[in-house]
């Protein structure tokens, strides 16, 4: 599990589920618990790792995932930091549902 004071309690692995998104807030399911449908385009991921890493995934030219690993570096107000550039903000946190926005 991961350490709640770094990461702002997330944790686990989240796939994307596009399919509920609404306008700018995307919702994640959680990878092993949620029956996702098929998907043509493939789906991003989140993986809230231990020490405020975070590794991010996407889908690649040859539809397998490309990784990327960076921190996450909570700045308040339910933001976070995604490695170097990105910030996320959690509109929503529950055991089954993830609901972000990318600002």
């Amino acid at each position: 599990m991961t350490n709640d004071a770094q990461t702002g309690g997330l944790q686990g692995s989240w796939a994307h589920s596009f399919e509920e998104d609404a306008g700018d807030v995307q919702v994640y399911r959680l990878r092993d618990a949620f029956p996702f449908p098929p998907s043509r385009r493939g789906r991003e991921t989140l993986d809230f790792q231990q020490a405020g890493q975070v590794v991010s995934g996407m889908p690649g030219p040859d539809d397998r995932q490309v990784h990327a690993s960076g921190g996450l570096t909570p700045l308040g107000m339910n933001r976070f930091r995604l490695g170097d550039a990105q910030t996320l903000e959690v509109v929503e946190s529950g055991p089954d549902v993830l609901k972000v926005r990318m600002v």
